[in-house]
């Protein structure tokens, strides 16, 4: 009896190594593979709208209309933090009608062309949220500095009646973008922009005690890019 327990501990010994190796062995596998680095993303879109003047009044004395259709395009940084991006983008409104003036509250029209063109050049910071019960859709919204370009033109203009001048403003805009495909797009958003004290010095503009150049914009978007 005495001779035989040295063979079982022999034994024992041997069968807890055999359960305890590969229990080692599966922890390695479990472990968690390293997430992968985000990096630098790269994008760009095309644009067109349509730009509604806070200047209502004002603008509807010259151009016969508060509001016009609006062009443009930029392009998209991602940055490798969550859903922060950067933007610089440009639009262009051009729209045609007469000079005119206000007496006592009446606008009458002087008969003379005028052409408006406004390309404002936005620089922007956002965020874009993502939902993952729909990967396809991204919510974003974004803020920052507009450079307003402001040109006035008129055939028969006298000295100091054309204008063309750059003012600095702000903007807010939001939306969400639909992904076709991983490269492709879709998105609309509505953009706020304030350009205050920029009119109202003279004309049918200080008639109306108006002075911001800014207002707000619906735009359709074609995205490329991740």
């Amino acid at each position: 009896m005495t001779r035989r327990l040295p063979l079982i501990a022999v034994l024992a010994v041997i069968a807890a190594a055999a359960t305890t190796v590969p229990a080692a062995a599966q922890t390695r596998t479990r472990r968690p593979a390293a997430a992968p680095s985000r990096s630098v993303q790269i994008g760009g879109y095309a644009m067109a709208g349509q730009f509604t003047f806070a200047a209502a009044e004002s603008f509807d004395a010259v151009l016969g209309t508060s509001s016009g259709p609006i062009v443009g395009g930029g392009a998209t940084l991602g940055l490798p933090f969550g859903g922060l991006f950067v933007d610089v983008g440009a639009w262009r409104f051009a729209q045609s009608g007469e000079r005119a003036l206000v007496l006592d509250g009446q606008v009458i029209s002087l008969g003379i062309p005028l052409d408006v063109t406004i390309v404002p050049i936005e620089i922007s910071a956002g965020w874009k949220f993502r939902i993952r019960r729909l990967p396809k859709l991204i919510p974003y919204a974004a803020g920052g500095y507009t450079s307003f370009g402001y040109r006035e033109t008129s055939t028969f203009a006298g000295a100091g009646e054309d204008v063309d001048e750059r003012f600095g403003g702000y903007h807010l805009r939001g939306g969400a973008e639909f992904k076709i495909t991983r490269w492709l797009g879709l998105a609309g958003e509505l953009a706020w922009t304030t350009v205050p004290d920029a009119i109202g010095s003279g004309g049918v503009s200080k008639a109306f005690n108006e002075n911001n150049l800014g207002g707000t914009s619906f735009r359709a978007r074609i995205t490329v890019g991740r």
